[in-house]
């Protein structure tokens, strides 16, 4: 890992939605870097993850995805930014009312489609690729986290990834598969919301401590 840094404002990766990419780039602009900061932490403490950046250069990306999604989606900035162009508004009027974020497993999968259902609500989504790459590595069977704008084209309805989506080996599939039983059982969307950021933050931990034995990351009582 690397020192703790000072940067509030970092880039994200190329390979989000372009709307998403367009606000964020307008909150960068306009926010002021300790409101930036302050988010950041908060984010951190949310997640259960260090505030220090990792060496690597797509991890950092990765983790700026995942903070701007955060903060577009969770903490709704856009709605606090007065001078928001139109352009802006109605980019985030978009995404904002067609966006959905869940957990997913993999029935179908190629270079141009996938398929998938939301493991609490049961719901089928159908999305189309946006840039050549986006499936790349997603195989059927997978579970993958993702937030998730919907489409249309020629009146059909799908969905595109709004960043790419975190990744969730089968070693730790029953152990999701227990949580999201929970979750339905109990009848609570909001907490089962909640635990989905959690969830990135084991899969981010799970790719920083790389050495470290995955079922002591994923755990309701890791200290990692």
């Amino acid at each position: 890992m690397s020192q703790s840094t000072e940067q509030t404002a970092g880039h994200i990766s190329g390979n989000v939605h372009p709307q998403f990419e367009s606000i964020v780039d307008r909150i960068i602009k306009v926010t002021d870097k300790q409101t930036l900061a302050d988010l950041r932490r908060d984010f951190h403490t949310r997640l259960r993850i260090t505030l220090t950046h990792p060496d690597r250069a797509e991890l950092i990306e990765d983790l700026w995805d995942f903070f701007y999604d955060w903060c577009v989606f969770e903490k709704r900035l856009p709605d606090l930014i007065t001078d928001l162009p139109q352009q802006v508004q109605s980019e985030w009027s978009h995404v904002k009312d067609g966006s959905v974020h869940g957990l997913y497993e993999v029935s179908k999968v190629n270079d141009s489609l996938l398929k998938a259902k939301e493991l609490f609500t049961g719901t089928a989504v159908e999305l189309h690729q946006r840039t050549p790459g986006d499936f790349l590595g997603i195989s059927k069977g997978d579970i993958i986290e993702g937030r998730l704008v919907k489409e249309e084209e020629a009146k059909k309805i799908f969905f595109s990834f709004v960043r790419k989506p975190s990744f969730h080996p089968v070693e730790v599939h029953n152990y999701i598969r227990k949580k999201v039983k929970e979750f339905k059982k109990a009848k609570d969307f909001d907490t089962y919301q909640t635990w989905l950021w959690l969830l990135v933050g084991m899969y981010l931990k799970h790719r920083i401590y790389n050495h470290m034995p995955i079922e002591k990351i994923y755990d309701d009582n890791s200290r990692i």
